[in-house]
């Protein structure tokens, strides 16, 4: 909960005081999207957050739903506007006009930043920026799948970042696979060996140590000596290297 609703004294007045405002601003739109988005995100920060979920905050929705008529949807999608657009201050300070159904497409979780951005641009600068044109704008910038963006930079000849947040090198798809299972296993060794390397233990101290549902079960502990052998192989292979 913020400091500011913290000072509030009154819980369940400032609750209606913030539905009659609601409303009123529901009266117009397009000019006070801003506005009601904030006043629903200021009065969502009277309900206590899900200790398992902070993002969530228990019998907001429904009290929100009751006292504006708003579907959840709808709900949902003004509490992001207010965080995409709500620091954009000069939207409303410099006469920038937007239309909520264009800030709830420009708000959805696969348009990228820079697609806000150019919208508040070219509106900034007078152009009338509907839902079409933000349509176009949202595909402009929205980021490639991972097989697109893989495609994409095989033929320009960079990496491309894609939507999964991971870069493509353009790599054909099974040598990539083959570099990935080879980084796991040699940086996979690479760390086993830090680990047991900074152990400061003997064999029978690391015993004692662990708690016996902690340690290997008859089945498993052929194991440790499998991994011996493999060790000595690895000792003798890397002092034998030129």
């Amino acid at each position: 909960m913020s400091a500011a609703i913290e000072r509030v004294e009154n819980i369940e007045t400032y609750r209606e005081a913030a539905a009659n405002r609601i409303k009123q601003l529901m009266r117009d739109w397009t000019a006070n999207t801003l506005s009601l988005a904030a006043e629903l995100t200021k009065a969502a920060e009277t309900f206590a957050t899900n200790p398992k979920r902070p993002d969530q905050r228990p019998g907001f929705n429904k009290w929100a739903r009751q006292t504006t008529g708003l579907s959840e949807s709808q709900i949902n999608g003004l509490l992001s506007v207010h965080r995409k657009f709500g620091h954009q201050r000069h939207i409303s300070d410099r006469g920038v006009r937007l239309a909520q159904n264009v800030m709830f497409l420009l708000v959805r979780k696969d348009v990228p930043e820079s697609a806000r951005r150019e919208a508040l641009d070219r509106a900034e600068k007078g152009e009338h920026i509907g839902r079409s044109e933000a349509k176009k704008i949202a595909n402009k910038h929205k980021l490639p799948t991972p097989k697109a963006a893989n495609i994409q930079a095989k033929e320009e000849g960079h990496p491309v970042l894609a939507s999964d947040g991971y870069i493509y090198f353009g790599t054909d798809p099974a040598k990539a696979k083959e570099g990935m299972d080879r980084r796991r296993m040699v940086f996979g060794v690479r760390d086993a060996l830090q680990h047991l390397g900074n152990i400061h233990l003997t064999g029978r101290q690391f015993l004692d140590y662990a708690f016996p549902h902690q340690l290997w079960t008859p089945e498993e502990a052929p194991i440790i000596k499998k991994a011996l052998r493999w060790l000595r192989d690895l000792d003798q292979a890397w002092d034998a290297r030129e």
